[in-house]
């Protein structure tokens, strides 16, 4: 792992030396996990900021948080990496305030909103790739886990049961593989046709239910979605899931270094016309990088923006009632769904010149 980390360091000082920025300040929790390879400065869960800060120049490291936290961090999370430790008492100055101070008048990039410097998320960002080998292997195990969990899950949903049950089991399961829950839609029957979010309720399960979480576990995100179904399922209904398989599929065949997101864009545009479904791609994200962050959907509409290798994705693909949405990466000439072929049974979709394979809608 010392290696691995050495490297992510690197590419910050490579950064630091090609724009001219002083310092690179990190204080969100996605960030924090990308630089120490999975580790946590969580306290709150609902939040996307961390319990410190850490600013990077050429020369120092320094890690500045409140002293209920920082020294654990530097005991856990930091040790060895050559941070200083700038403790603070809760009643002083907050950690953001003192990091204005220590960069007053340097030009530095935040992933958090200082009010100095430039606040720029997506530059940060950009570090993270290539995935390391190693981020790779991980992904890959998160992709079979989320995959036997939701399948696991899927047997033992019954008619009746409520949505909030569902995703209590669905809590439970993901918790017993060290896996946290960022996101756990769980919506039935008309639910599903009236919200492209549907949050889990009361409501009991009567035909149909689609469940689609976000888990991450090192830190690093997986957004899968699957589709269960009481009896056969209606000629209208397969036909709109399996289109929007078959779009997923387009997209993840399309992930090839240099191909620009607006290109994958355009092309979703012209599916969801050509299959009849006009419009549609408007009611939700038509998907996005994702890794550390749960997803970057802003790159879709970049036209700068372009695909590079080693990239994770997810293809969110929506149709009123249904939805496709799948862990995929794309290593050299390689693009493969990391999240299929473990539990679920599932069917091949093959597009240019490549296969693919897509979950089932499961009739129970």
């Amino acid at each position: 792992m010392e290696q691995e980390i050495y490297m992510k360091y690197q590419r910050i000082y490579g950064f630091l030396e090609r724009t001219g920025y002083e310092a690179v300040v990190i204080g969100r929790k996605d960030n924090f996990s990308w630089i120490t390879f999975g580790g946590s400065n969580e306290v709150i869960w609902d939040t996307e900021y961390g319990f410190c800060i850490l600013v990077i120049t050429e020369e120092h490291k320094y890690c500045i948080s409140y002293i209920m936290d920082g020294y654990r961090i530097m005991e856990e999370e930091l040790q060895g990496q050559g941070y200083t430790y700038i403790p603070l008492k809760w009643y002083e100055t907050s950690p953001t305030e003192k990091v204005k101070q220590m960069l007053k008048g340097k030009k530095i990039v935040s992933d958090i909103d200082l009010g100095i410097g430039t606040y720029d998320v997506t530059q940060i960002y950009d570090l993270h790739y290539p995935l390391l080998d190693t981020e790779v292997n991980r992904l890959r195990i998160l992709g079979k886990e989320i995959d036997e969990v939701l399948y696991k899950l899927a047997q033992e949903i019954i008619p009746g049961m409520t949505e909030i049950e569902v995703k209590r089991k669905l809590t439970a399961y993901t918790a017993a593989r060290d896996m946290g829950l960022s996101v756990a839609l769980v919506g039935s029957d008309e639910r599903v046709k009236a919200y492209r979010h549907p949050i889990p309720t009361h409501k009991k399960i009567e035909n149909y239910v689609l469940i689609t979480p976000s888990v991450y576990k090192w830190g690093l995100h997986a957004n899968i979605a699957r589709a269960i179904i009481f009896g056969k399922a209606d000629e209208d209904l397969q036909r709109r899931y399996n289109d929007a398989c078959y779009m997923g599929a387009v997209c993840m065949s399309m992930c090839q270094a240099g191909i620009k997101h607006t290109d994958i864009l355009d092309v979703q545009k012209q599916l969801y016309e050509k299959l009849g479904y006009q419009n549609e791609w408007e009611k939700h994200f038509q998907g996005a990088i994702i890794g550390y962050m749960i997803s970057n959907a802003s790159r879709t509409l970049d036209e700068q923006a372009v695909i590079s290798d080693k990239q994770a994705y997810e293809w969110f693909i929506t149709i009123t009632g249904v939805k496709s949405a799948e862990l995929g990466i794309n290593i050299g000439s390689q693009r493969e769904i990391l999240s299929t072929g473990h539990s679920w049974p599932t069917y091949s979709i093959e597009v240019n010149n490549q296969c693919f394979q897509f979950p089932i809608l499961l009739e129970r």
